[in-house]
């Protein structure tokens, strides 16, 4: 899991709350002060409120993602 680096600030934590997904591809990009992009290599998959995301439903969002692409 990606651990916290100072010198990256917020974007770190965001690396970090993807856990296990962001050495799959997935990256999480803040727009705004209000929204988060999910995005699965260059794709976009969803936004996420970033007072509403947790880790869980980030996780949540990456996995339907990877179940949506195998059942493809």
């Amino acid at each position: 899991m990606a651990i916290y680096n100072q010198e990256r600030g917020f974007q770190s934590i965001l690396n970090a709350s993807l856990g296990e997904y962001q050495s799959k591809g997935f990256r999480l990009m803040e727009i705004g002060d209000h929204c988060l992009m999910l995005y699965y290599q260059d794709e976009l998959v969803g936004v996420l409120s970033q007072g509403g995301a947790t880790i869980p439903t980030i996780h949540e969002a990456c996995r339907g993602y990877l179940e949506s692409l195998s059942a493809s």
